[in-house]
This record gives C-alpha cells, structure tokens and sequence, in this order.
C-alpha cells in the first residue's frame, strides 16, 4: 500500500545499495532535524533561565511571594499563566500549565533535553465547569476560582474568606493533605472551643468526609482527636484554645501546618503566641492558613485592612492574593511589600518577614454547596440586614445602627386579635428604678405579650413599660399574669435571671409569686444585638404582626433606635417571649 504523501515526488529504488544509500541520506537529516530542535530549545532554556530585568515584572512576581533569587523569566512565564488560570479561568492557560507540570497529557520541560524525544503529541482533554451542571469530579480537589487560589499561594500565613458558605472549611482541611507522606510532618486544626470541633457537622465530621476517601489514613479520637497517615505517620491534629489560660498547653510544641478555623474567634494574642509554635524539622517550611468571617470589631478587621475598602467595606478583589510582608516588634505589627525593605527599615533579619495574603471568597464561589443545597442562599438573604452584609456579602465594616434590625414599615398592623394562634408568650425585662430628679429617665420594667400563628408568623398583642420600684414591679407581674390567663387560658411566662446569687434569689422568688403559672426562668446569654437578631429577621421578612394600640408608639421608639437607644427594655422582652415562642413550636409544645 502506498505511503500517504505527495505521490509524484515518489521515486523507485532499483537495488540495496540504492536504498542502504537512501536511508543513510535520511538518516543524516533526521539527526540534522533533531540537533535543531535541541539547540532552539537550549536557546530558549537559557533565555528562561535569565533573571527579569523589568520593574513591573519584577513586582509582579514578588506580589507572587518569590524572592529576587528566584525571579527568572521561566517563573514570570509561569506566574503570567496561574494568575490567569486563577483569576480569568483562562482554558489555554490551565491547558499550558497542565502540561508544564505534566499532569494533562505529554511531559513539555524546558529544562530537561532528553524530552525532545519523548513529547507525546496526544492530550487529555480538558473541559471547565460552565456553571450548567452540577461539579464533579473524581478527585480530591480544590474548586476552580479562590479556593484553588488559596492552596496555590506559597504565601507563609493566608486567611481565606470573607463570607458564608465560601467552602473554607474544606480548603483547610485540603490544605493538610499536602504533605502527607513526608514523614515527620504534623499540622494541627484549631477551633475556639471543643464543642465546635466534635458537634454533629464540626470540624471532626468535615474531615471525615475527606480524610477517610484517602489511602493509609485512619483516625482516633484519643487522646486527642487526630488523623495518621501510612506509611510516613504524618498527623493532622484538631484541638481547641478557648482563653488565653489555655496557651501554656501548647509550649515546646512543634507544628508545621497551623490553621485556625474562625480567625477572628481567637485573641490576637493567641495568633501571635502560636506563630512562635510555628516551626518543624520534618523538611517543609512551617506555614499557617486561617479562615473567618467578617467581624468589624476583631482585631482580624485591621490585620487584613489592606485588602479590604475601608469605605465600603468590601473585599479589594484586585488585591485579593496579593501577597505582603509583615514583621512583629514589640508585639507592634509592620508591613512592606518587599521583605528585604522590610528586614531594612526594623532592623531585623530577613527571614523574620512573614509573606501575608488575603483571598476573599463567597457563596456563589462554592459550586457545590450552591448545587447540593440551593435553599442556603435563600437563608442568608433572609437574614437580619447587619448579618447579610457580613455574611453574604462579605462586608467588614458593618456595624449595628439605628435602624438597621427594626423600621416600623417592616410591621404588619391588624384591628383585632387573629383566630389562629396557637401559642402565647409573655417575657419580662426587670428593672426597680422609680424617676428621680438625679435619674429622670430610669430603665423600666417592660413585658411583651407575643402569639405565634398556625402559618408561623407572630403577633405582638401587648407591651407593658412601667419605671416603678421594686414591689411594684412585682404587682404589675402578678396582675398581668392573671389579665393573660384571663384573655388567652394558657400564656407561657419568662422571667431573665441575672448573674449572681441575688438575681437567682429574685427570679426564684417571682416563679414562686407566680404559682400556678406556667413560668420559665431564662439566662440571657450574648450581646442584646445577639439576642434580637432572631426576631429582627423575621420582621425584616415581614412575617410580624403588630395589634393596634396605644402602647404602638411607644414600643416602636424604642425598637427603631436600637441598638443606639438610651433603653433597651421593650427590646430584650421581645427577643425573650419571641425565642420562647420559637422553642414552643421546635419542641412541639404548641398550647392554645
């Protein structure tokens, strides 16, 4: 069969010597063919080898975390190609990087002559995710976009996130796989407290999820809870830091992976404290990585400003994975963009120059939480304004205002009381304060009387708010309680016990006034915002009800204003009879 070619270039061979002749003649061609290719590829091997010249370059690549040492054109290639790949999902970028590392198709490597013969000219084929279907894939992976940006980073310390539902947890735990068979190597996964760590759906129920799909891994929970990896014993330790008190258990320690679940959950001081923990012997350079939420309050706020617009409060995208260097001196913490400027300007060494990133992400960034549970978007959009900003938007400098949990418009006003409620709260804010005229304007004893409907919406049927002393107070509770039973049969009671013997002494003294009632006694617990944000989302969702009254007023004042109000009464009673209401229908305990 004739070879495919150009046919009429084709000559017969008459003899062996024609033919041997021939063959030599090729031959010398093909070595002439292949010594080209090795010599334009050995051009091209020393001209990536040669250091980068240019100053935008050179800063790109710093911003990259590699020192001058390391700044070749080969790298600047590489650096152009993931930052595109990252930040662009560029196809023909991944395609590029895929084959540098080898990991897509046939081996393409610059630095190594003897691949002029081995390039495999067929590829795997590569398709990104669209968005269309579901993600998956056989592999342990990180997910395209900021969470393949965080295990990319070769900065020393990353915090990631910013809001909800960003897939941090999972980049963490990602994260200690890495350098599972080297041995020697530990890392240790720190929560606030334990119960965060062992709770259906902690930490410890998210690392099963992953860990135990690895080969050679297996767990135990003693003496404290932690995964091994065989054959090279490497370990990923999960433990808790609830105080400062708690430091002294980790000194000597050794730890090369140090990541904190909820950066902003722990002191500076314990971040700082644990740093010097950071070290190892195992070979890898110890590092850090952190995840949180926004909180304005933390001192996590002013760690990553510089990421984040300080008018708006939202992440700086163009500067998210943009690494920067940080040194501490007398616990005071100073940065640069460049390590050696850095180690210059305090004086100190330049490995004591830690290179810092951010790398926000949010809800739509996690493809497959959005596409296992669609409803978790719907309950961050139903949230209280303050904790959406936070949480779904990621915003940093949120703050409560005036305003921003209740707006009289929010309510729904009826004429009467409606037929299908199903159960009745009355929950007190106790104060024993008469005006005087060093203290006109006192706290005041206020009892808000709530009704939850078949349909799960509540009703505020009544609010007391009376500045009397003590005794009085007592009489308004005990005549209220009988005007409930009164109106309504059977009206659960709530009465907040403050901290110390003498608030327990009071609220087991008024349980007692109120025999035969059903009374509860309650320990606020959390900031008053804390405990209102419940109720306030529901208003916002416009799912409460107000009974006309001349007390509307009044109540409405005080709500719009908080938190900023001088008062807070009406509000820390709402917050009381409206979780009462809610543990009723949870529990079942529905009453009319």
């Amino acid at each position: 069969m004739p070879a495919k070619g150009n046919v009429s270039n084709l000559q017969p061979v008459h003899t062996k010597e024609e033919a041997r002749e021939r063959g030599r003649i090729g031959g010398i061609k093909s070595g002439e063919a292949k010594r080209a290719k090795k010599n334009l590829q050995q051009i091209a091997k020393t001209i990536l080898e040669a250091q980068v010249k240019g100053k935008d370059a050179q800063q790109f690549l710093h911003n990259f975390g590699l020192d001058e040492q390391d700044s070749n054109y080969q790298a600047l290639m590489i650096a152009k190609l993931l930052n595109k790949a990252l930040t662009e999902t560029d196809v023909n970028a991944i395609r590029t990087l895929a084959q540098i590392a080898g990991i897509d198709g046939g081996t393409v490597s610059l630095a190594d002559d003897t691949s002029v013969d081995t390039i495999d000219i067929y590829q795997k084929i590569y398709i990104p995710n669209n968005g269309r279907d579901s993600y998956e894939t056989a592999y342990l992976s990180p997910q395209p976009g900021p969470q393949t940006m965080f295990m990319c980073s070769s900065a020393d310390i990353i915090i990631y996130g910013g809001a909800a539902g960003g897939g941090k947890t999972y980049a963490l735990l990602m994260e200690g796989l890495r350098h599972k068979d080297i041995a020697g190597f530990n890392g240790l996964v720190l929560r606030k407290n334990y119960t965060q760590i062992t709770s259906p759906g902690g930490l410890w129920e998210a690392s099963n999820k992953i860990y135990s799909r690895v080969q050679g891994a297996s767990s135990k929970m003693s003496p404290v809870h932690h995964w091994t990896f065989a054959p090279s014993g490497a370990n990923i330790r999960f433990g808790h830091l609830a105080s400062d008190k708690d430091l002294s258990g980790w000194q000597g320690s050794e730890i090369c992976y140090l990541a904190f679940d909820e950066l902003t959950h722990f002191s500076r001081h314990q971040f700082l404290y644990m740093l010097s923990r950071n070290r190892s012997t195992c070979g890898i350079r110890p590092y850090v990585r952190a995840t949180c939420n926004p909180d304005s309050d933390s001192w996590v706020a002013d760690f990553i400003s510089w990421w984040i617009n300080q008018d708006t409060g939202y992440p700086i995208y163009e500067r998210s994975g943009v690494v920067r260097y940080m040194c501490v001196l007398n616990d005071t913490i100073y940065w640069g963009s460049n390590p050696h400027e850095l180690a210059k300007e305090h004086g100190v060494n330049v490995e004591e120059c830690k290179s810092v990133t951010f790398i926000a992400s949010k809800l739509t960034d996690n493809k497959v939480l959005m596409a296992k549970d669609p409803s978790y978007m719907a309950n961050l959009k139903a949230l209280a304004e303050i904790d959406k900003e936070r949480l779904l938007y990621g915003n940093w400098k949120i703050r409560p205002a005036a305003g921003m949990y209740f707006k009289t418009e929010n309510f729904t006003f009826v004429d009467a009381v409606p037929k299908n409620i199903v159960a009745y709260a009355r929950s007190w804010d106790l104060a024993a304060t008469e005006p005087t005229p060093l203290n006109p304007d006192p706290d005041a004893t206020a009892g808000v009387l709530m009704g939850l409907l078949d349909d799960g919406r509540v009703i505020v049927l009544d609010v007391k708010r009376k500045q009397i002393k003590a005794n009085d107070a007592r009489n308004l509770l005990r005549n209220m309680a009988a005007i409930d039973h009164g109106k309504y049969k059977f009206v659960q009671i709530t009465i907040p016990q403050d901290p110390g013997q003498a608030g327990k002494a009071q609220a087991q003294s008024l349980v007692s006034m109120l025999a035969g009632y059903s009374v509860e006694i309650v320990s606020p617990t959390g900031s008053k915002e804390v405990r209102a944000t419940p109720f306030a989302s529901q208003v916002q969702a416009g799912n409460v009800l107000i009974l006309k009254g001349e007390w509307n007023d009044m109540y409405l004042s005080e709500l719009e204003s908080f938190p900023e109000s001088k008062h807070d009464d009406m509000v820390d009673a709402s917050s009381d009879a409206f979780n009462k209401l809610m543990n009723s229908r949870s529990w079942g305990g529905l009453t009319s």
